[in-house]
């Protein structure tokens, strides 16, 4: 099985098929993608799938095992494998292993893929998963970490359930200057480019794509009727469920978006993509993939390290950090729930955490000295260019050091 074919049926109804080199479809994969059809699952979400079990179809061939005899063991070598393998998409990496998120979502597909079969043929009472395990679950752990006797059995840790997921690193978001969001608007060097990058920085919304096969959404996918000069709004169509999403907008975006309508949108054909493709697109509707390289090259010409994303990250964090308010900053991205909101952008600043020393170095010393503390600020020792680090913090100037304090200096 080496390949997978994408088909678009009937109007925007999409069907997704998994073959082999003879054009033979895999049964059990066309059942699933019914399944998944369904539920109403989104085009992407559907092809993501297709794609995932193609590769784990490919690998099984390989190593000569079947679909419907896989084992535990066997999504284990395979996992193994796949972590290992280079990493595909706009910039390719010949050394980069998976990312734990790539992994855990080909783990989910697996899991998904023998949950719907073992439902399915447990309910029929016949076929190769009727009252089976999921070998790709690690709900197959709870058995393993219980001894049926009380007063032994524990419950088991959720993170060590599963010994295939990755744990996903926390990070922090990365953000962008003003002074680089204005260098890299005054760099581009067409309209549309200068007027998506202002839509991006002032509203914080997802680049998202215009396409064919799985529709549109984000900025890329808005339409003409979408921007509302009277109003000074735009509509974008939320990721995953597609809900529309009024987004008010900077008086600053109407002049440079005014000048690509008159000089830059030029098509022969009935488009009513608001955002068209340049040169070789022949009008068609500007995609991700276009115009991910043409912020790429718009980055490296002026020495900015930028990716869409990193647009929305700034927006959000400058939000929180001038209002406070987090439902402010969860209807503004359109986000489902609050706790996605939270979880991304609520960190303590480093002005907080400078005052919080200074808060217990008070403390101890109006514990120790009574009402009249000395004129010592800080809880420890620092040396002095550590505590003019932190004066310069809590006035609000900014770090002239360009690395993290040194442990030997805290």
């Amino acid at each position: 099985m080496k390949t997978y074919s994408l088909t678009n049926s009937v109007g925007r109804l999409v069907f997704f098929s998994i073959c082999d080199d003879d054009g033979v479809c895999i049964s059990s994969c066309e059942a699933f993608f019914s399944h998944l059809k369904q539920r109403d699952c989104s085009a992407y979400t559907m092809r993501s799938y297709a794609i995932a079990l193609a590769h784990f179809c490919t690998w099984l061939q390989q190593s000569g095992s079947r679909l419907d005899s896989v084992t535990r063991q066997t999504i284990g070598s395979y996992i193994a494998e796949f972590s290992q393998s280079n990493s595909q998409g706009a910039v390719k990496s010949k050394s980069k292993p998976k990312e734990p998120r790539t992994i855990n979502h080909r783990l989910s597909v697996l899991a998904s893929y023998f949950d719907f079969h073992i439902a399915r043929d447990t309910e029929d009472g016949k076929g190769p998963w009727d009252k089976r395990i999921n070998p790709a679950s690690g709900k197959i752990l709870d058995g393993e970490l219980r001894h049926g006797m009380m007063g032994r059995d524990l419950a088991p840790r959720e993170r060590c359930r599963d010994g295939f997921r990755r744990r996903l690193a926390h990070t922090i978001p990365e953000y962008l200057q003003p002074d680089q969001i204005q260098l890299l608007i005054d760099t581009a060097s067409s309209y549309r480019d200068k007027a998506i990058l202002t839509l991006l920085s002032r509203t914080g919304q997802r680049i998202g794509n215009w396409s064919a096969l799985a529709g549109r959404h984000g900025v890329l996918g808005m339409e003409l009727g979408d921007l509302d000069k009277r109003r000074n709004q735009i509509v974008v169509r939320l990721k995953g469920a597609r809900d529309e999403h009024r987004v008010p907008i900077a008086d600053e975006f109407w002049p440079l978006y005014e000048r690509y309508i008159r000089d830059e949108r030029r098509t022969s054909i009935d488009v009513s993509a608001a955002w068209i493709a340049a040169r070789k697109g022949n009008g068609k509707p500007l995609s991700y993939a276009s115009f991910e390289s043409a912020i790429r090259y718009i980055g490296g010409k002026c020495g900015v390290r930028v990716t869409p994303h990193m647009f929305r990250h700034t927006l959000a964090q400058g939000v929180l950090e001038i209002t406070g308010n987090m439902k402010v900053a969860q209807e503004l991205l359109g986000h489902a729930n609050i706790s996605t909101t939270a979880d991304l952008y609520t960190h303590a600043d480093q002005s907080s955490l400078v005052r919080a020393i200074a808060a217990v170095k008070s403390a101890h010393s109006a514990a120790k000295c009574g009402p009249d503390p000395s004129q010592i600020r800080y809880a420890f020792a620092y040396d002095q260019e550590t505590v003019d680090e932190f004066e310069r913090v809590i006035n609000g100037q900014p770090l002239l050091l360009q690395e993290p304090f040194e442990k030997s200096k805290l």
